[in-house]
């Protein structure tokens, strides 16, 4: 088995939040659809992948196709409720993924039309949980879904649960903020150590602001700008992979407990031990 990166394109369901409706759907459970594999969803122990709101999160999976090899995988997030918080989602048509594929495959024969081989494709998707202020978990379900060279689908469906979240990381609901500001990038993946630049964007050109850059999820990492309208990051060292949110505020007054900002945005940096370009690809903005 031979590892294969696919980096060849950056399309726009990358970066597309998904703003799902109301939708009803089974468990949590394995389905493989006639196409002779397995697969596997893992974030955090427990039957289900728990995610508060307000944080974003990693969510690995993996794809098996014993006899022919797969030939597209992608990620799915169904919510079970027409009130579930909107979730954004990166990488969800597994454009980055580690691709192991037979390198022996069998020849095409009269039963076996499409000869044979196997798969075994890994694929991580970001999830971020906006911030909205809610007061019950909102529950969706979580499909990884991959074809195979015989057209058999394979698939794996695990539960996300996204829990309340009253403090949401020590700033106020996302709802209190002034709307229209982004940062650009929205979401970039990069090895350890990688720097990454991150832009304000949709803030009123006539107004002189304050800014204030700062880690509110993941590892301390370094912050270069922090209260310019344009902040340097270099991602943590790490050893596995792990999720950094960085939160932007600004405000024409200067930001402090008794002012605070008026406008916030944020962008998440998924840094990767097994990325293998320098130094990072970015996902676009919403």
């Amino acid at each position: 088995m031979s590892p294969v990166f696919a980096f060849n394109k950056w399309p726009r369901a990358l970066c597309t939040a998904l703003k799902l409706s109301v939708a009803a759907s089974s468990a949590s459970l394995l389905v493989a659809c006639g196409g002779e594999g397995a697969g596997g969803i893992s974030s955090n122990s427990g039957a289900e992948v728990l995610l508060k709101a307000g944080e974003g999160g990693v969510v690995s999976g993996s794809l098996e196709s014993v006899k022919y090899r797969l030939t597209n995988m992608s990620w799915s997030v169904m919510p079970l409720a027409a009130t579930n918080p909107v979730l954004s989602v990166f990488n969800q048509d597994c454009a980055v993924a580690l691709k192991n594929d037979s390198v022996t495959p069998t020849l095409a024969t009269a039963t076996s039309p499409a000869g044979s081989g196997g798969s075994n494709w890994q694929c991580k998707l970001t999830v971020f949980a906006e911030g909205q202020s809610t007061t019950t978990d909102a529950l969706y379900d979580l499909t990884l879904s991959g074809l195979n060279e015989a057209g058999r689908q394979v698939s794996y469906t695990r539960q996300l649960r996204v829990q309340p979240n009253a403090a949401l990381n020590g700033i106020a609901p996302e709802g209190t903020y002034l709307k229209g500001v982004s940062v650009t990038p929205v979401a970039s993946i990069c090895q350890p150590g990688a720097p990454v630049r991150l832009t304000a964007r949709g803030l009123p050109t006539d107004t002189v602001f304050n800014y204030r850059w700062r880690v509110v999820q993941g590892p301390l990492a370094v912050l270069a700008g922090a209260q310019t309208a344009e902040a340097g990051l270099i991602a943590p060292v790490v050893s596995a992979s792990t999720l950094v949110v960085v939160q932007l505020e600004a405000s024409a007054l200067p930001i402090t407990p008794e002012n605070p900002a008026v406008y916030m945005a944020r962008a998440v940096v998924h840094v990767d031990p097994t990325y293998p370009y320098e130094p990072c690809g970015s996902y676009g903005s919403f």
